[in-house]
């Protein structure tokens, strides 16, 4: 397999994680249907999660149907990169990663010790190594 075709594959896997992901995560009790939430917040997490498969359908035709790799790429870096923005910004908006009644973290054991990592930060960090792999098996350009 080609560097090409597979940092085309690396481009998708992201793009579909984030077509996919914020649906299942997002549309259930713990998000879209949380009676926790104002309606209009719930209004929100729908309207996002429709933006982002949007965008995600848009970022793979232009990879496979149009060849255009780098804006496909750049689609997907940006909404990698809002998530950090966000992230950074939260103390601003008092938000969370997470809601008491959310997903939970993920669990690992290392050394006796309990590591809870959050989903989103973890599929986030997981996102930027496939795009930057993607983008070295490409050259870097």
């Amino acid at each position: 397999m080609s560097a090409m075709l597979l940092s085309q594959l690396l481009v998708s896997l992201v793009t579909v994680m984030i077509m996919i992901g914020p649906m299942v995560a997002d549309f259930n009790a713990t998000h879209a249907t949380n009676p926790l939430w104002t309606p209009h917040a719930r209004f929100h997490v729908v309207w996002q999660v429709f933006t982002n498969s949007s965008v995600a359908a848009l970022s793979l035709y232009l990879l496979w149907g149009e060849g255009l790799f780098h804006l496909a790429f750049l689609l997907n870096a940006l909404w990698i990169g809002s998530f950090f923005a966000t992230l950074v910004a939260m103390p601003h908006f008092e938000g969370s990663l997470a809601d008491v009644n959310g997903i939970k973290p993920f669990l690992w054991r290392l050394g006796g010790r309990e590591l809870k990592v959050d989903t989103n930060l973890f599929g986030a960090c997981l996102m930027t190594v496939l795009m930057s792999l993607a983008l070295w098996l490409r050259g870097g350009a």
